[in-house]
């Protein structure tokens, strides 16, 4: 018998043995629950990752590309075996974990003194921390000018969807690559017109309110802070950029997916599919709903009429983007691990071509791995033929869609970035949505401002996972 075999075997019986001494013992705790409920030897690292409770079948995929992930792993790396911990929420509490596998949100939780420099890794993967793409390092940086918190192995930005066929029918060419506000602005509103009674939806924004403010503010003021904290007074920059995203909402041609009067919410999706001027309401029916075409993505790849674009550059040329923070994924290895080389060794394997090719796979977006750009295993469905090449315009722009930007180097980040979030959409959805005027809409803005820069001086209570 192997050496390898050996040790699976003597896994096998310990894990045994731990299931039946508390099929025996009432007060035997789950795994996920008693991080010492399975001891695991010097030669193997000890892996927690985050179920996914989307549905059976979901959490099933997960596990099988996490499986195939590690086999692979395991044929290079033939003398470090890994163990897996699933968990419903990741613990706070890092002790006996040697590598995590987090969303860019999770990783806030422990990036403020839990997590190692992952940057020093990816020699094993043969790659440099500029062949990561800039956005994603800017993610699991939490900052610029910290060092990587994690290893991000995928991708994803936001982009501008748009129906080809939309185009053609309302006698609009379709932009390039190289569009700005002005010209997408201009664009959105000829496609908001009925043509022959029918409402066409030409280009959409598929991501939430962060991405939409943000990048209105960072494309046109710099930033959504002042020397640091919050200020939205409409005589300085990020006013004026959140007057003129305002603007585009309540002209119609900015609004949720869900466009009920009662619903018309916090989302700030750009959806373009109704008239304009109609009192600032939008009435639509679900079937008018669906010409939306982030709701068409599959049909659209079918048809050939998927279209993706950057988002637009200022008129002046100066391009941002915003990362879709929650869909990016990577390893981190926790500071107290005492396997610290063997699970960045692990981390690092995302990086390599194969392990770009199973975890891309599963996650989607785009590989962080430049090198991987052109291959196709990843030019599939959306990014199917030119989409890829336009869906990496920008690319190196990204900021995170949350508010980390004004807590640089606070040790209770994950908690005050929550906070910040939860309030700053209580005011979207009560404010934005009843499209009750701008300065209005700035005055109740100050209410979150107000809260925002206390949560940023430590004057207010945060909120806290535990």
């Amino acid at each position: 018998m192997t050496k390898r075999k050996i040790r699976t075997a003597a896994a096998a019986i310990l894990t045994a043995a731990v299931m039946l001494a508390c099929a025996l013992s009432s007060g035997c705790k789950k795994a996920e629950e008693d991080p010492d409920s399975l001891k695991v030897p010097a030669d193997t690292i000890l892996l927690a990752v985050k179920k996914d409770q989307t549905s059976p079948e979901a959490g099933k995929e997960l596990e099988k590309c996490i499986s195939e992930y590690i086999e692979a792993f395991r044929k290079a790396e033939p003398d470090i075996d890994v163990s897996v911990r699933y968990y419903t929420e990741l613990p706070k509490d890092t002790a006996g974990i040697d590598c995590m596998l987090l969303g860019a949100d999770d990783m806030l939780l422990y990036s403020a003194s839990g997590l190692t420099d992952a940057g020093q890794y990816l020699q094993f993967a043969g790659v440099s921390e500029a062949d990561i793409a800039g956005g994603a390092v800017r993610v699991a940086k939490v900052n610029d000018g910290e060092p990587l918190k994690m290893i991000p192995f995928n991708y994803d930005h936001a982009v501008i969807i748009a129906d080809k066929a939309a185009f053609g029918v309302a006698g609009v060419s379709l932009p390039d690559s190289n569009w700005n506000l002005s010209s997408f602005e201009g664009i959105s509103e000829l496609l908001t017109e009925r043509r022959d009674g029918v409402p066409w939806s030409g280009v959409y924004m598929p991501y939430y309110m962060n991405s939409v403010w943000q990048y209105y503010c960072s494309l046109l003021a710099g930033s959504y802070l002042v020397d640091g904290y919050f200020n939205f007074s409409a005589d300085n920059a990020v006013g004026q950029a959140i007057e003129r995203m305002y603007s585009m909402y309540t002209h119609n041609y900015a609004y949720s997916p869900k466009l009920s009067t009662s619903d018309r919410c916090c989302a700030m999706c750009f959806t373009y599919a109704c008239a304009p001027g109609r009192n600032n309401f939008s009435f639509e029916t679900q079937k008018k709903i669906d010409y939306n075409p982030g709701k068409r993505t599959e049909e659209l790849v079918s048809e050939g009429n998927l279209l993706l674009l950057p988002l637009p550059s200022s008129d002046d040329g100066k391009r941002t983007g915003v990362a879709n923070t929650d869909f990016i994924k990577g390893f981190a290895v926790p500071k107290s691990s005492s396997k610290q080389n063997m699970a960045g060794k692990f981390a690092a394997f995302s990086l390599t071509e194969e392990g770009q090719k199973i975890l891309v796979k599963h996650y989607g977006g785009i590989p962080a791995n430049r090198n991987m750009w052109g291959n196709d295993f990843w030019r599939t469905g959306v990014f199917s033929g030119d989409n890829a090449d336009r869906a990496l315009i920008g690319v190196d722009e990204g900021i995170r869609d949350d508010f980390t930007a004004a807590l640089k180097g606070d040790n209770d980040i994950y908690n005050k970035n929550i906070r910040m979030r939860t309030v700053f959409s209580a005011v979207m959805v009560r404010e934005l949505g009843s499209s009750k005027g701008f300065d209005r809409f700035i005055r109740k803005l100050a209410v979150f401002q107000t809260d925002a820069n206390k949560v940023i001086d430590g004057k207010v209570s945060s909120y806290s996972r535990e």
